[in-house]
């Protein structure tokens, strides 16, 4: 392996190659988007020859005088993308040969060279154990884009879209005989989003990231669930499958404490930090962010490859850089062809004892595109970790083959790690290359090749290959005391597939005679797998000193501590430990618990829960059940910072349809006059409860349960407020606080009080007020009230009006009739309104709306090769944001200004005029699955559309223009459906001509670039 030359150096080297490209064609790129004729792009795409297997490996260069090994290549293996090690040492590898194509997307000029290509399983063997494997076997073919393989059992689990397969040699030919479908209903939308990543857990479960698509999993023909953006776990004795936290790209990494990472293209490292099991329980839980990005560098972190870019990838760049304006604003590391991660996969956690210490718990990444191995040391940091580069200035290992593609890594038997390198030529996904370039370009070229990688320290010898297939139960358990993970995974795995019970005994002597934390948590988790762990097992885990096993032993106590006073006793002691993970355990695991004392360790926590959000959160999970008692009792020793964490109880009590729960706290708040701001928002904290059950403050008063006293307060309370609203008087907090609070009032307050701010003197916002309260009160009077008052609003106003009477069939058949009649004008409803109408869930809307509403997009490809036009017109930035302000600030961000909820304008920095007019005009080409626009229609006939903000169990979250959110409980939906379209709308041409695409284009080139760390 040779010494490569400098980042600095290949990064100016890449620079004059774009220079040298943009200077030759910057006229016709800007006036085209593209290059002149196919001559000269012929000529600038030349073809990159593949290395030899000993090239390959002198274009290598690793840092700290470790080097690679050749454990298999080509034709033994081609393809790697994943592995698993059986108990013998035997490489379970999955071959991706199928990508990036399905068979129906497969182009015709592909299609001509072989009928079809399938990915496969290859089982390889190191029979005379010299380091390199000696014997491959097609262990199971004809399978559709595998991704993962995982051992249990004498056989393996394989993810090949659209299922989930069990394999199995039973005559030890190499060959699997035994196929058998345990889980189907994957999606294949995205090639590079698919589920993967099959791992065991320390509870004897297997995860796997259901990816980017998801899909609709079925066992058995039955639908089990569809995942969306949470992964899956299973037991394999059951087939029990359960959701859990998660969902991301192609990577998926566990440490030694179970702790799970994943990754996506930029984002290189992500940990799944809140387990949704937990969350689960309380449907009313705000979502607190699953997933973190925990990378110090920044998410698309600065890269230091030694390749250079592929030619595609400069003639691509060099269009951009080219734009005048995309050169005065991104950052340098945009303006070349390659400089920071756009293709992170593979995320492993070295876990070997080969390496010198400081390697233990590194992440290792890899960039497929950059051709490149990233390193992080990864270090805890509260509930979570901050991964740091450990390199300075270089990466840990870089290839100049344009060919190695490091998709996963792999702890292997021998200590050290592998490295999978699928060799491909290209290896990007075909709808992020322009159709002209790709034209010269051999997708499927090297899927013949393939390289496994042994990754080796300084100075080490290999150790001879281990059996624990042949080992007995005690070697087993003395295995879980091994530096190397894989030999405490594959005992760990083993003892619990075999169920010896003699194993009890060895693992309780581990307990005490080792002093390494890992083996502990393991043998704990393994006394349980055999249905032996005890109280005194649990207690020796939560007084011990290692805060890891501390954690892992309250998980373990939950299924105890209700029969066991001294398990429970040890459990509370923990109120005030040390390590905020263990702390957070605790308020998860209390409430698993159904013991009064579980509940007074509960409200011990109180005080951390009202000043720390972690804390919070996890909770408002376990005292659900308690809420109104727990509720109750603040009411009356809350001081200032308790207040968050009360007014999240009583919504959350109000939220659960238990009326006899929620009863006495309204008429507790009632009684607290003498503090009218606080009680405002109390009874906004209970009635916005109620509303997420179709319910109301006034509805529940008129219950017979109800105090005719307190009935009287609330009507005087809502008299009051309908004064102050319309008034001068501030004792409740002003008018927009009364206008808001009046949502809980009864329909008679409301309606005779709220559209007397539709008035030119009301400020904008008193009215936006106005309008969203009246959306709680019937469609009927509500649609006449503001439609009679649509000619005096303004265009804010007006767009809350018409997301209030779009959510009725009522509402929105009056808004039709308005414009048939001419009262509303086409052109004054937003275009994502339209579709809306045009694609309403009832067909008395949609045929009415297609009536009177022209949203024809045409044929897309034509319209945007129309708009090229506006590439070469004379575009003015100031002009630019003010149709960005009126058109697109409702659902992007740029800079401060402007709503988040599509992508940030100033994250498509990297894209060139052509690409964003792609995106503008034709937003369907490469829709993001993270922006997919869902509709959701309740029981009651209110229609909710936007993106999928969050989700979980009980209730799903729809993000929609201003970055307005519905939450909906799971039980009211009647209906939940994707469009597969994005929630950018089509036809942006019917609003903006030529010249404002021009405009707003170099609006959006004007915008300073996403800051990088």
């Amino acid at each position: 392996m040779r010494c490569r030359e400098s980042s600095l150096t290949k990064v100016i080297t890449t620079t004059v190659e774009l220079c040298v490209i943009a200077t030759m064609f910057a006229g016709s790129i800007q006036a085209q988007g593209k290059l002149p004729d196919e001559k000269p792009l012929e000529k600038l795409l030349p073809r990159i020859a593949a290395k030899t297997l000993d090239e390959a490996l002198q274009a290598i260069t690793v840092q700290n005088g470790f080097h690679l090994e050749v454990v298999a290549a080509e034709p033994d293996v081609t393809d790697p993308i994943d592995v698993a090690f059986d108990e013998r040492g035997r490489m379970y590898v999955v071959e991706m040969h199928d990508y990036p194509f399905l068979p129906e997307q497969r182009p015709q000029k592909y299609k001509d060279r072989e009928s079809e290509t399938w990915g496969r399983i290859r089982l390889l063997e190191d029979r005379d154990d010299d380091g390199k494997m000696d014997h491959s076997t097609i262990f199971a073919d004809k399978l559709r884009w595998p991704q993962s393989v995982c051992c249990y059992d004498g056989g393996v689990f394989v993810i090949s879209i659209p299922n989930l397969w069990y394999l199995k040699d039973t005559d030890g030919d190499g060959v699997a005989e035994v196929r058998e479908i345990v889980l189907s209903g994957f999606n294949n939308q995205n090639v590079q989003g698919l589920a993967n990543g099959l791992e065991w857990g320390l509870e004897h479960q297997i995860y796997f990231v259901s990816g980017l698509v998801g899909g609709e999993f079925q066992r058995n023909g039955e639908t089990l669930f569809t995942p969306g953006r949470r992964d899956i776990r299973f037991n394999p004795k059951t087939m029990k499958f359960e959701l859990r936290s998660g969902g991301d790209q192609f990577g998926h990494g566990v440490d030694d404490f179970g702790e799970r990472f994943v990754c996506n293209n930029s984002n290189h490292i992500e940990h799944i930090v809140w387990p949704l099991h937990y969350l689960d329980r309380n449907p009313q839980l705000t979502d607190p962010g699953i997933r973190r990005s925990i990378a110090k560098e920044g998410a698309a972190a600065i890269v230091y490859r030694a390749s250079g870019p592929e030619p595609w990838r400069v003639v691509r760049t060099a269009r951009r850089v080219a734009d005048p304006n995309f050169v005065k604003s991104a950052a340098k590391s945009e303006q070349v062809a390659a400089g920071y991660f756009t293709s992170a996969t593979g995320v492993t956690f070295y876990r070997g004892g080969a390496y010198p210490p400081e390697y233990y718990g590194n992440a290792f990444i890899g960039d497929v595109g950059a051709n490149l191995v990233h390193r992080k040391k990864v270090t805890p940091d509260g509930i979570s970790f901050i991964a740091e580069r450990t390199e300075p200035d270089v990466e840990f290992l870089t290839s100049n083959d344009n060919w190695f593609r490091p998709a996963n890594f792999v702890n292997a038997p021998d200590g050290t790690l592998y490295i999978l390198d699928m060799c491909r030529e290209t290896i990007e996904h075909p709808a992020s290359i322009p159709e002209d370039i790709k034209a010269f370009l051999d997708l499927e070229s090297g899927n013949d090749r393939g390289r496994i990688y042994r990754l080796t320290p300084p100075n080490w010898k290999r150790p001879k290959t281990p059996n624990l297939g042949a080992a007995t139960t005690a070697e087993l358990v003395a295995a879980l005391n091994s530096p190397d993970g894989w030999a405490r995974d594959t005992a760990h795995r083993l003892l619990w597939e075999r169920q010896d019970q003699s194993a009890i005994e060895p693992l309780r002597s581990l307990l005490s005679s080792t002093a390494k934390p890992v083996a502990i948590v393991l043998a704990l988790y393994d006394l349980d797998g055999l249905s032996a762990l005890t109280p005194a097992d649990v207690l020796v885990g939560l007084k011990h000193t290692d805060a890891h096993v501390r954690e892992h032993s309250l998980r373990l106590a939950e299924s105890l501590a209700d029969q066991n006073s001294n398990v429970l006793e040890a459990m509370i002691a923990l109120v005030d430990d040390p390590e905020l993970r263990v702390r957070w355990q605790l308020a998860f695991s209390l409430g698993q618990l159904s013991t009064p004392e579980a509940l007074a360790g509960l409200k011990k926590m109180t005080p951390q829960a009202a000043v720390d959000p972690v804390i919070r959160t996890a909770w408002l999970s376990s005292v659900h059940r308690q809420a109104a008692t727990i509720a109750a009792d603040l009411l009356t020793t809350a001081d200032d910072k308790s207040l968050p964490i009360l007014v999240e109880l009583l919504q959350q009590v109000a939220a659960q349809n238990e009326t006899t729960a929620t009863i006495p706290l309204i008429t507790a708040v009632l009684a607290q006059d003498q503090n009218k701001p606080r009680q405002v928002r109390f009874l906004s904290s209970l009635g916005n409860g109620l509303s997420r059950r179709g319910q109301s403050l006034t509805a529940i008063a008129a219950d017979a349960q109800f105090n005719p006293d307190s009935r009287a307060q609330l009507q005087a309370f809502f008299a009051a407020i309908a004064e102050e609203t319309l008034g001068t008087d501030h004792g409740f907090g002003g008018p927009e606080i009364g206008a808001a609070m009046l949502a809980y009032a009864d329909d008679q307050t409301a309606l005779t009080t709220l559209p007397e701010l539709f008035t030119p003197q009301t400020p904008p916002a008193l009215q936006q007020a106005a309008v969203k309260s009246l959306a709680a009160h019937p469609p009927q009077q509500v649609s006449e009230v503001l439609l009679a008052n649509w000619r005096g609003f303004g265009p804010a106003v007006r767009r809350d009006v018409v997301d209030t009477l779009v959510q009725s069939e009522i509402g929105a058949t009056k808004l039709l009739a308005a414009l048939t009649a001419g009262d509303v004008k086409a052109s004054e409803i937003e275009r994502d309104k339209k579709q809306l109408l045009v694609n309403h869930p009832q067909e008395k809307v949609r045929t009415a709306a297609r009536g009177v509403l022209d949203v024809a997009t045409g044929n897309r490809k034509k319209i945007v090769e129309d708009y090229q036009a506006a590439l070469t017109l004379e575009a003015d930035a100031a002009r630019g944001k003010l149709v960005y302000a009126k058109t697109c600030s409702v659902c992007h961000r740029a800079g401060s200004e402007g709503h988040a909820v599509g992508p940030d304008l100033a994250s498509t920095q990297n894209k060139s005029p052509d690409d964003l007019l792609i995106a503008l005009m034709d937003p369907n080409r490469e829709a993001q699955p993270a922006f997919i626009n869902y509709t959701a229609q309740t029981v009651d006939g209110k229609v909710f559309t936007g993106i999928v903000a969050a989700e979980n169990a009980a209730s799903v979250t729809l993000k929609r223009a201003e970055a307005k959110e519905d939450l909906i409980q799971r039980d009211l939906l009647e209906a939940l459906a994707s469009s597969g379209q994005s929630l950018m709308p089509e036809g942006l041409e019917k609003d903006l001509s030529k010249q404002q695409i021009a405009d707003v284009l170099a609006f959006i080139k004007s915008l300073p670039p996403p800051e990088k760390k």
